[in-house]
């Protein structure tokens, strides 16, 4: 489970369990989650009167709705276009400088991507 945030039941779960009295080293046990996760989710409980983690701060998005309908708009005119040929026509169309591994992630995110036929071999 190491990497792996709590869910919000497991959460609740955690504080309900402390709140009736049981032990963090019990509660660790029952729902086979280490006493440190235990100890810091009633930690954070303590402190904020929330056991949920609080939503983390992030860098804010390149492109808005409408700049990534642009980029739909302009990948459904030409499908078999190149990476560096959609980057230069959104970068026309928006105004702005864009590099093509933005625009790859981008893509990739709505579920498109670049695709090439497997070789096939000779029959002779």
């Amino acid at each position: 489970m190491r990497g792996n945030e709590l869910s919000e039941a497991q959460c609740e779960r955690i504080i309900n369990a402390y709140l009736s009295g049981t032990k963090q080293t019990v509660i660790s046990t029952q729902l086979g989650i280490p006493t440190s996760t235990v100890n810091d989710t009633i930690k954070r409980y303590k402190e904020t009167g929330s056991a949920i983690p609080e939503k983390r701060s992030s860098h804010p998005k390149i492109l808005n709705q409408r700049d990534k309908r642009t980029l739909q708009r302009i990948i459904r005119n030409n499908q078999f276009a190149s990476f560096s040929d959609i980057t230069s026509r959104l970068n026309f169309s928006l105004d702005t400088t864009l590099h093509n591994n933005t625009v790859r992630k981008y893509l990739h995110d709505e579920g498109l991507g670049s695709y090439v036929a497997c070789k096939k071999p000779l029959l002779t």
